[in-house]
């Protein structure tokens, strides 16, 4: 994986939005403003586009939209989805780190 300056960004961007659903309060409000923000970045930066992103916009929206409108009671998802945000978390200390 090329790691260029937008790389390290994206990756410095996602750590930081992973740090705001992990010390918030209301973790379903705050995964719902947190899933258009990544659906957002996914738009600006074409990882749909891209064979390997730096960050998977869209997973990280779909993974925080998946919270957002999550039932108490799906505990095997949620857990899935938490391991899959602590995923792209590593990536992105992986990436800035470099």
């Amino acid at each position: 994986m090329k790691v260029d300056n937008n790389y390290i960004q994206q990756a410095v961007i996602a750590r930081e939005i992973i740090d705001l659903y992990r010390n918030s309060l209301d973790k379903y409000e705050v995964a719902e403003s947190l899933s258009s923000l990544c659906f957002a970045m996914a738009r600006l930066t074409n990882c749909d586009k891209v064979d390997y992103p730096a960050i998977d916009w869209d997973d990280l929206a779909s993974n925080f939209d998946g919270i957002a409108t999550s039932q108490d009671s799906d505990v095997s998802s949620l857990r899935k989805i938490k391991k899959d945000i602590e995923s792209v978390y590593k990536k992105s200390l992986k990436i800035t780190d470099q």
